[in-house]
């Protein structure tokens, strides 16, 4: 159960900077399209493939408890220099935010994984209910992502990615 709401909550920074970030790039940072557009794809190319590093290191290292707090940390650091508004503290924040993001993803299913043996008829469920809150955060991420932006309030947006990702953190300690 206290997974399912970890999931809730460090999806929501992934949802507004996923759904957010060629807007508030071109529509704040006044960067052109293009330069927004190249930002997104090397936002999500690195974001996936750092999984890959993540998982190694939780696998080897580090326990996935520990690795998710400290890609969650980043996290938090990450949304909140975007939030300043200003252009440096926007690439910080990024590269910050995809560290952690890599580092943490894949810790949380192999949280989840640990708790049932194969043969525990439980683990199908409790999978279920991980995707689940998954998909709860990203409704909230996208539906805090539209209010805010139609808003204008940007900085606002980000505060609130930022206290969803600490909200993991303390659930996850």
């Amino acid at each position: 159960m206290v997974l399912f709401f970890i999931q809730i909550f460090s999806t929501l920074g992934f949802a507004v900077l996923y759904s957010t970030l060629v807007l508030y790039a071109t529509n704040h940072l006044q960067l052109s399209a293009k330069v927004a557009t190249t930002l997104m794809g090397v936002f999500g190319a690195f974001n996936y493939g750092l999984h890959l590093f993540g998982g190694y290191l939780g696998g080897r290292f580090l326990s996935n408890r520990n690795l998710f707090v400290g890609g969650m940390a980043a996290q938090v650091v990450g949304c909140g220099c975007i939030a300043t508004g200003s252009l440096a503290m926007f690439y910080v924040g990024l590269a910050f935010f995809l560290t952690g993001s890599g580092l943490n993803v894949t810790c949380i299913n192999m949280m989840l994984t640990q708790r049932f043996t194969p043969e525990d008829p439980r683990r199908e469920g409790a999978f279920l209910w991980n995707y689940a809150g998954m998909n709860v955060g990203f409704f909230v991420g996208f539906a805090a992502a539209g209010y805010f932006q139609g808003t204008g309030s940007y900085a606002s947006l980000f505060v609130f990615a930022t206290l969803g990702n600490f909200v993991a953190i303390v659930l996850a300690l």
